[in-house]
């Protein structure tokens, strides 16, 4: 919807009375889909959208943490930085609970941050740059952290134990 409206995923409210209509249906219904997304925002963004989640698994392994970096470059929740770089929100889950914590910049995921991390791309996008997406620690996707944990001997000797099962 950004690219077809050239509003970054701003929806202005005669875009959502239009898909309303076209579709037939109540005007709050539109509303409610517009607002219970995190891709869609009834007010203009920064060309950064900084969406941090704010929730139990991110909180305890250090959310603040990473809000805490965004605050020290200057961003404040709820608003967008006078130059229009960046908007930064606390949202709820992003989904990527394994990798906590996480933050979600215009369609891209960064996990495992640290205050360090997080400075560090916010820096780089401040600067033009594309920092790599995904888990900012030595981990493949959502694997766990240090390699595998468990099955190590089953997966090392490719051995089939299902005749010792009983």
């Amino acid at each position: 919807i950004g690219t077809e409206t050239n509003t970054q995923g701003w929806l202005p409210i005669p875009v959502i009375e239009f898909v309303a209509k076209y579709l037939d249906m109540p005007y709050i219904r539109a509303y409610e889909v517009a607002t219970f997304y995190t891709m869609f925002n009834l007010a203009p963004v920064g060309r950064h959208h900084v969406q941090v989640c704010g929730t139990t698994p991110c909180m305890l392994r250090g959310s603040g943490e990473v809000l805490a970096a965004c605050y020290d470059k200057g961003l404040k929740k709820g608003h967008t930085t006078a130059d229009g770089l960046f908007t930064l929100n606390e949202v709820e889950c992003l989904g990527a609970c394994a990798n906590a914590p996480m933050v979600q910049i215009n369609d891209d995921n960064y996990e495992d941050l640290t205050h360090e991390s997080m400075t560090a791309i916010l820096e780089a996008l401040a600067k033009g740059e594309t920092p790599k997406p995904g888990p900012q620690i030595a981990r493949q996707t959502s694997c766990p952290e240090g390699g595998p944990t468990t099955l190590k001997e089953m997966v090392s000797e490719n051995h089939d134990y299902r005749g010792e099962w009983s």
